[in-house]
């Protein structure tokens, strides 16, 4: 009789460490969370246009730490809507308490592995663009399989952003920034849009950009 092969459990991107997190951001997970936070069920897209309220463009930011940058692209850009992906709860709780504050109605969080939204909650074809910026490294040549930016999951992002949508990578480490350059460059679904190099000028953010076509 053969026996079931287990399965293989997932390399995650990223190790959960809980940190400290203040009263007031405990708090915002049971306020503001209610309002801004998506918690969608085991394998069921998301309707984002049922999530935000309306069917502007949608831009994932995957990894926003404290949510600072993106509360300011939120303000800057009213005429699209946001989503925000984070694990770690101060960070989260962080953004939900500002989110109140400033009464930003574009922006929605989730709590989750981001490779895990991008396989089993967004339907194909909808996201506008999709940034990533400053993931961890994993600097020891051991933890470069725990990466992000594999051929997977640039395969994902190239089903679920729409024809035209936009890629905005960002690194400050040299190796990191080559691995990205090459496992996008040999995806045949996107165009880099940066210099002769493959990178952007470096502007607010050392930027590679890259079409999906």
């Amino acid at each position: 009789m053969t026996q079931p092969v287990p399965e293989r459990r997932p390399i995650r991107s990223f190790v959960l460490r809980e940190g400290r997190i203040t009263e007031a951001q405990r708090r915002a997970f049971a306020g503001p969370w209610h309002r801004f936070g998506l918690n969608p069920a085991d394998e069921q897209p998301l309707d984002l246009t049922a999530c935000f309220g309306d069917s502007r463009p949608v831009t994932l930011e995957i990894g926003f730490g404290t949510g600072e940058a993106l509360l300011e692209l939120a303000e800057r850009h009213p005429e699209r809507n946001w989503l925000g992906i984070e694990v770690h709860r101060p960070g989260v709780g962080h953004l939900l308490l500002r989110l109140d504050e400033l009464g930003l109605e574009n922006v929605r969080v989730l709590r989750l592995d981001a490779v895990e939204v991008l396989r089993r909650h967004l339907p194909d074809a909808s996201l506008d663009a999709v940034q990533l910026f400053f993931p961890d490294p994993s600097h020891m040549k051991r933890h470069h399989k725990r990466r992000i930016v594999q051929p997977e999951f640039v395969g994902l992002l190239g089903r679920r952003l729409r024809p035209g949508g936009l890629v905005h990578l960002a690194t400050d480490w040299e190796h990191y920034a080559l691995q990205m350059l090459a496992v996008l460059g040999a995806a045949p679904q996107f165009r880099n849009l940066g210099g002769s190099d493959g990178f952007a000028e470096r502007g607010e953010r050392p930027l590679l950009s890259l079409i999906h076509i």
